[in-house]
């Protein structure tokens, strides 16, 4: 609880200053926040651009004119450095939020253009780039919220995880799925035989083969559709049909769409029948 307080009151002046100038998913235990909002949840997740979005969870559906709600990054990892161990604070209020970073003696304005705050229905989100955090690869991290009185002074607090521990994350590469050039079995695909269209496919993310994925296939001989049957062996995502008898001379078009936990790929293959 004491590391809060302490940047609670380092960043008061600054965050003040700014008001007037204008998702890794953690449970927190819940009905220990006293009258500060109560931690929930907390979330961090990045995309493909390196764009971080953090989200907190409260039993507040709106932040009171006293209430606070802060994620504190360590992002060089060693707790003498920064104010208590932080480079990089994200606040929000009832008036409005803020992104400071430690100058050596103070939290000032980070003055990073991709940062952004808001609050609502209870979840607090907050926004920022890898570059804007000194574009580093991994950083600790927690979330606090605050009770105030009408003097400025903390009466109840929240802060997750508990006690001194931090939660670490790690910009590692999202997932994406890479398909190579469609090959065909056989090369000329013949009238009354059967036909097959394959692409092999890897994580774009650390370059391993797929072991499981949906293949869907989408297959016609001119402007008619044509049955083709999807599946994925040895890495392959495979679409296997037959091609009519009268189909010589008409093209073939073939379009294998691969699905993985969210991340889809897509290849087109086309031929003439002879």
């Amino acid at each position: 609880m004491k590391r809060g307080l302490l940047l609670l009151s380092a960043a008061a002046l600054a965050l003040a200053a700014a008001q007037v100038a204008h998702a890794d998913a953690y449970t927190d235990a819940s009905g220990d926040s006293k009258t500060a909002p109560d931690i929930t949840a907390v979330t961090a997740v990045h995309d493909a651009a390196g764009t971080l979005t953090f989200t907190v969870r409260t039993s507040h559906a709106e932040l009171g004119p006293d209430s606070l709600v802060d994620i504190a990054l360590d992002t060089d990892q060693n707790s003498d450095t920064g104010g208590s161990g932080v480079e990089y604070l994200f606040l929000i209020g009832s008036s409005g939020w803020d992104f400071l970073r430690w100058d050596g003696t103070r939290f000032v304005p980070a003055g990073a253009s991709s940062a952004s705050g808001s609050y609502a229905n209870g979840v607090a989100t907050f926004k920022v780039s890898k570059a804007d955090l000194g574009g580093v690869a991994r950083f600790t991290f927690w979330a606090d919220s605050f009770q105030l009185d009408s003097s400025g002074n903390v009466i109840a607090q929240d802060t997750a995880p508990e006690g001194t521990n931090a939660y670490l994350y790690t910009f590692a590469k999202p997932l994406t799925l890479v398909a190579a050039s469609p090959t065909a079995v056989p090369a000329k695909p013949a009238a009354g035989k059967a036909f097959t269209v394959g692409t092999r496919v890897t994580r774009g993310d650390n370059g391993a083969a797929l072991g499981t994925a949906v293949v869907t296939c989408t297959a016609r001989i001119g402007t008619a559709p044509l049955r083709a049957t999807g599946r994925l062996r040895n890495g392959v995502a495979v679409c296997a049909m037959k091609l009519p008898v009268k189909a010589k001379g008409k093209v073939v078009r073939v379009t294998i769409t691969v699905r993985f936990r969210g991340v889809s790929a897509t290849k087109r293959f086309s031929a003439r029948v002879r």
